[in-house]
């Protein structure tokens, strides 16, 4: 687990972007290089194209899908992520 993945992990209450994020950018065990990973993933999760469609669970599972195939994270930090995406769309 990468200390990013260990940073999402504390963040599971965390229902949306901004709490998240900010978790995210106050974390001092987290490098420059880290943070900008984070955004990128976020980039991918929030995607309109994953949730273009009415069905939010449409949505997450196609979230879901192309962060498992594209990052290396383990499935609850991928849970987390997909929440605080679906909350920002919902």
């Amino acid at each position: 687990m990468t200390t990013l993945e260990i940073v999402i992990s504390k963040c599971e209450n965390a229902s949306y972007y901004s709490q998240l994020n900010e978790k995210i950018q106050e974390s001092k065990l987290l490098t420059d290089h880290d943070k900008n990973d984070f955004e990128t993933i976020w980039n991918i999760a929030a995607d309109f194209n994953n949730w273009k469609d009415s069905d939010l669970t449409l949505g997450c599972k196609i979230t879901q899908q192309r962060l498992k195939k594209t990052f290396n994270l383990s499935d609850d930090t991928i849970a987390i992520i997909v929440r605080c995406a679906a909350y920002d769309w919902k």
